[in-house]
């Protein structure tokens, strides 16, 4: 018999599908877990407006040595930073491009965000976030004036403290 013939067939059973837990039925391998979490592009953050209603953005992240997503956003013409601090509950996903729904694997965060104007703290994340999103720029000169760019005084930051973390990798 041929490999091809032994692949393994998609079962496509709608009372399975309605009943999945992916958590359960479709678990992440903890270094898969750990690659998606700290080294994706964006993650997805979704909060709460004023008025009530879901508002989700794309948005670039650091995981720093504690464990936590960070995530530096600007606070003045922006209104996400005063409605997490008026209502903290937030919600991330972050995911690979799951073209494939045979190779889709994401990670959901349930939990509350923590703002914080701390000087220090942001200096950190943001020279991470250069070293993330700008691994190109060679020489002292670019870092810093990506740095200069990014590290302002209208921006602040956003912890991520998780109250429930679900993962699935549908390649199972």
């Amino acid at each position: 018999m041929s490999s091809e013939n032994t692949e393994k067939k998609p079962s496509f059973d709608p009372v399975k599908l309605e009943q999945v837990n992916v958590n359960v039925d479709y678990p992440m391998e903890p270094d898969e877990f750990e690659i998606l979490y700290k080294h994706n592009c964006y993650c997805h953050m979704a909060h709460i407006s004023k008025f009530g209603y879901p508002i989700v953005t794309p948005m670039f992240y650091v995981v720093l040595d504690d464990g936590y997503i960070y995530i530096s956003s600007v606070q003045k013409y922006r209104q996400k930073i005063d409605h997490l601090i008026a209502n903290p509950k937030i919600s991330v996903s972050i995911s690979n491009d799951g073209s494939n729904a045979r190779r889709q694997k994401a990670i959901q965060i349930i939990g509350k965000a923590e703002v914080s104007f701390d000087q220090e703290l942001m200096t950190k994340v943001h020279w991470m976030i250069i070293d993330k999103y700008w691994w190109e720029l060679k020489t002292d000169e670019e870092r810093q004036n990506a740095f200069t760019a990014v590290h302002t005084p209208l921006r602040v930051l956003i912890k991520v403290v998780p109250q429930k973390i679900i993962s699935w990798d549908f390649g199972k």
